[in-house]
């Protein structure tokens, strides 16, 4: 699919965002109905000054599941066939509690090089889509790889949303270290149940029911990738955050 840029900014800066989006329904003690869709965020900005090639993909488990690449005309093609956890939340018999393989990294499937980041969104939903606050989402975790090549921005993150930066330069055609390597619901949601205990013909019958019957689990998966040129500047306009680059490495403030 072949879109035009809207947005011109007068500053020379080039950055590309994408977002991946899964949900996963949660019946009893594992994942019984699921589904996921992919989506663009569409406020992607390139300047007058500087109409050249840059590109981004999400790849899972060695898979690109979402790329945007843009072309010096203006125009950019997308893949959007994608979808994120697919083949965890469409698991029959998903365990909560068990730990499977999940991979993510970025790639630079553009012809420049680039500074990226990427941000983790959890949270639950209920039945009617509403957000339930008293089921924390560091129960939807993520096991981030400790390779030193991801920085945290913990002045950025909560329990619900992690910012990420790659320290690197990521250049054309590279493939990021990974940031993670397994997913997980923690077995730590089966406390959230009711016990009831009642007396029938002399006997004691107790009723367990678990809370979380039909609420959603969201994970979000955001990529945002800049231009090397001038980066320090160039993130702080896109992105509001002071950074330092020296060389091919960045810093946070």
């Amino acid at each position: 699919m072949m879109k035009k840029i809207k947005h011109f900014l007068a500053k020379p800066i080039v950055t590309v965002l994408l977002l991946v989006l899964a949900v996963g329904l949660l019946l009893g003690s594992g994942v019984q109905g699921t589904r996921a869709a992919l989506n663009y965020y569409s406020d992607t900005y390139q300047s007058r000054l500087s109409l050249t090639q840059i590109g981004v993909s999400l790849v899972e488990n060695d898979r690109v599941v979402a790329s945007r690449d843009y072309k010096e005309n203006g125009e950019w093609t997308g893949d959007e066939s994608g979808s994120l956890l697919k083949s965890i939340v469409e698991m029959k018999d998903f365990k909560i509690g068990q730990r499977y393989p999940e991979v993510l990294a970025v790639k630079n499937t553009g012809q420049i090089n680039e500074f990226v980041r990427v941000t983790l969104v959890k949270y639950w939903i209920d039945e009617d889509g509403n957000k339930i606050q008293d089921i924390s989402p560091d129960l939807i975790d993520f096991s981030i790889v400790e390779n030193g090549q991801w920085i945290k921005d913990e002045t950025a993150s909560t329990n619900e949303r992690n910012v990420y930066y790659y320290k690197n330069l990521l250049e054309a055609g590279e493939t990021s270290a990974p940031l993670t390597d397994g997913f997980k619901i923690d077995r730590k949601l089966h406390e959230h149940k009711k016990v009831e205990v009642t007396e029938e013909d002399g006997k004691v019958i107790t009723t367990t029911s678990y809370t979380y019957d039909g609420i959603e689990f969201c994970v979000e998966a955001k990529v945002d990738a800049i231009q090397e040129h001038n980066a320090d500047e160039a993130i702080k306009s896109a992105w509001g955050k002071d950074v330092h680059v020296r060389g091919t490495t960045l810093s946070l403030q």
